[in-house]
């Protein structure tokens, strides 16, 4: 954590926010942090290392030699996956070269992402990336930065300044992820948060930038703030959906170049609401782009597969999610949109058929070429 003294000089540069800095400075001692940079801290000063019964190296490589329709991953964080995967103890591959594990991990299918920087003390994480030369032959890296609600408390006109800039770099396709989060966090964080929400929405669309958002048991002030700040016609794309039917519906209905955002962690119990409007047809796969959130949650169904193709390594565990298990998410969607189409006479589709529609629904989101 960082020192009180550090906090309050870039407290002294948060101008918009009408709290004051000893009132911050309390918010900032009892908010969550958002993890992904905690990973890469954790990698760095790890001690002694405790055996795990996680996968090998070789187990995470998840092959697809059948597969034939090309896939978007639209939603992962590189940098920190890398790092979760040598805190595992894979020192293959060097620090940050997120392009040397994208060409061993990841499956040819697979041909672009969206990686997410959204973490507060800014880094270069994203220079770094599209400097780097050694992707495979046609992947294309894009990115998106923002600051995600976490790290609300520590938004200040330069980093504000930083992103606008950041804008204009021809591999960053969006603004985010950005929004609201109030899981485990005290009330005491939602003005605040809700500010540095509504100032990122208003730059992202000033610059005509699609937004990633995201949202955690704030449905009501989410959708009062994108009614605010974001016109009709913006491309919205709501990431790692779990919350409410009826802000998918909203969503959906009022704003017609929004996505919702699916990933692993619809495979678990607990998010039937979800399974049913995609079965429903109310959440059509016009409008569905998959994710994987990298390094988390990993599709239940993956371990499944393990179980059938690996029954040796049945009781090991995957240390990351990566791209090569969106095809298990488009396997579950596959079944979910086929209950409804069943119900309703209409003809089944498969998983390529998924990945083909919400590839272009990334191309049509990000308007990037896929």
């Amino acid at each position: 954590m960082r020192s009180p003294s550090s906090i309050a000089y870039s407290l002294r540069k948060t101008k918009f926010l009408p709290v004051s800095l000893k009132r911050q400075v309390h918010i900032r001692k009892i908010m969550s942090a958002p993890g992904h940079q905690d990973i890469q801290q954790q990698q760095q000063s790890s001690g002694k290392k405790k055996k795990s019964n996680n996968l090998s190296r070789e187990g995470h490589v998840i092959p697809w030699d059948d597969l034939k329709s090309n896939y978007v991953d639209t939603h992962c964080h590189l940098f920190t996956t890398l790092a979760a995967l040598k805190k595992d103890g894979d020192q293959s591959i060097p620090d940050n070269r997120i392009d040397l594990f994208v060409k061993q991990f990841f499956p040819k299918n697979c041909t672009s992402v969206v990686d997410i920087h959204c973490d507060l003390p800014l880094r270069d994480f994203h220079e770094q990336a599209v400097g780097l030369t050694e992707w495979p032959e046609g992947f294309k890296y894009h990115f998106s930065i923002g600051a995600h609600p976490h790290v609300a408390q520590d938004y200040t006109d330069d980093i504000h300044e930083t992103f606008v800039k950041t804008m204009s770099n021809p591999n960053c396709v969006a603004w985010g992820e950005c929004g609201l989060d109030y899981f485990k966090n005290s009330p005491e964080t939602h003005p605040i948060q809700r500010e540095v929400f509504a100032r990122q929405l208003t730059a992202a669309v000033s610059l005509d930038k699609p937004i990633v958002i995201h949202t955690r048991d704030a449905p009501d002030d989410t959708l009062s703030l994108i009614r605010q700040h974001v016109p009709k016609s913006h491309n919205l794309h709501i990431h790692c959906f779990t919350s409410t039917a009826e802000l998918a519906r909203a969503i959906l209905v009022e704003y017609p170049n929004s996505f919702i955002g699916i990933t692993g962690v619809v495979t678990y119990n607990g998010l039937e609401h979800v399974h049913e409007l995609i079965i429903s047809g109310e959440l059509p796969l016009e409008r569905i782009l998959l994710e994987t959130d990298s390094p988390y949650m990993v599709p239940r169904n993956a371990y499944d597969w393990l179980v059938k193709s690996r029954p040796e390594e049945k009781k090991r565990r995957f240390a990351i999610s990566h791209a090569g298990m969106i095809p298990f998410v488009a396997e579950k969607v596959a079944g979910w949109v086929n209950e409804g189409r069943i119900a309703r006479g209409e003809e089944e589709i498969g998983i390529e058929e998924v990945l083909d529609i919400t590839r272009r629904n990334a191309g049509r989101m990000y308007r990037m070429e896929v």
